[in-house]
């Protein structure tokens, strides 16, 4: 058995890397982009590919011996819009009734199945980075932002249900901005630009979340915007969010008076 990482991009490809290690597993790691560099550091076995090139992808993990991957990381599905693509994902893509994330990712997901590489779970390598319930730092809650982070919980899984996207910000009652293609950071720049300071962002899981493909994460970036946008309070979903650089992100969001709450439904009594 041969296992291998197909990379996008952030630090979660990463993790994954360092989790199979810790559990023996010395993996091939294929990056879509400009982010070979830190696995060529930490001395992964390496190639490169574009996002939309399937063909060259399939052919590197085969050369590999590669049969169990994992797929992490943010891809620049925008390409796809551009052309810049090979003709194996564009007639996957052609041939979907519905052209959202979750289906052209179980597409992928199908087509890596067919040709005999099996798509594990992003959670069996990174149990350590989801939370448990609760409070993880910061100032405690108005009764105010209770009720924005029920509201954003709420909207948050409606969005996700529709595979729009997986976080909005909501403050005082109202939603202020919801994901799309843009990504979350974007997103909580976009709602601090309306809400002003003590917006609320929320980002939770799917409710038909196949954790082989898009599991929500927050990382430096996403505190970085946080503290930009002069946010409040940043709520993830207990049990199904990746939470990157812990410790640094915590202590940025303690040092700029952001609670970070972990929550696995509406009802947020942790103080």
């Amino acid at each position: 058995m041969s296992w291998g990482i197909l990379a996008g991009q952030g630090l979660l490809p990463l993790e994954v890397g360092r989790g199979m290690r810790n559990e023996g597993i010395e993996p091939v790691v294929l990056c879509l982009g400009d982010n070979a560099g830190q696995f060529e550091e930490a001395g992964f076995t390496v190639g490169r590919v574009q996002f939309g090139q399937l063909g060259s992808a399939l052919r590197f993990l085969k050369e590999h011996q590669v049969d169990e991957m994992v797929m992490a990381g943010r891809v620049g599905k925008e390409s796809l819009l551009t052309g810049a693509v090979d003709p194996e994902i564009m007639g996957i893509f052609t041939k979907l009734t519905d052209k959202n994330d979750d289906a052209l990712q179980l597409a992928i997901v199908d087509y890596f199945e067919a040709h005999g590489i099996r798509i594990e779970t992003q959670t069996r390598f990174l149990k350590h980075l989801i939370p448990d319930r609760g409070v993880l730092t910061g100032p405690a809650l108005s009764r105010e932002e209770e009720a924005d982070l029920r509201l954003g919980y709420r909207m948050a899984k409606e969005i996700g249900r529709l595979d729009i996207g997986q976080s909005v910000v909501v403050k005082k009652g109202m939603v202020l901005a919801i994901e799309a293609v843009e990504g979350t950071d974007q997103t909580i720049l976009r709602g601090g630009q309306y809400g002003g300071p003590g917006v609320v962002v929320v980002k939770v899981a799917k409710p038909q979340q196949d954790f082989r493909f898009d599991v929500p994460a927050v990382g430096l970036t996403t505190i970085q915007a946080l503290i930009k946008a002069k946010a409040r309070v940043l709520g993830v979903e207990a049990g199904a969010t990746f939470i990157l650089d812990r410790e640094k992100l915590l202590a940025e969001a303690e040092k700029h008076g952001v609670t970070v709450v972990a929550l696995d439904d509406p009802a947020i009594k942790d103080n």
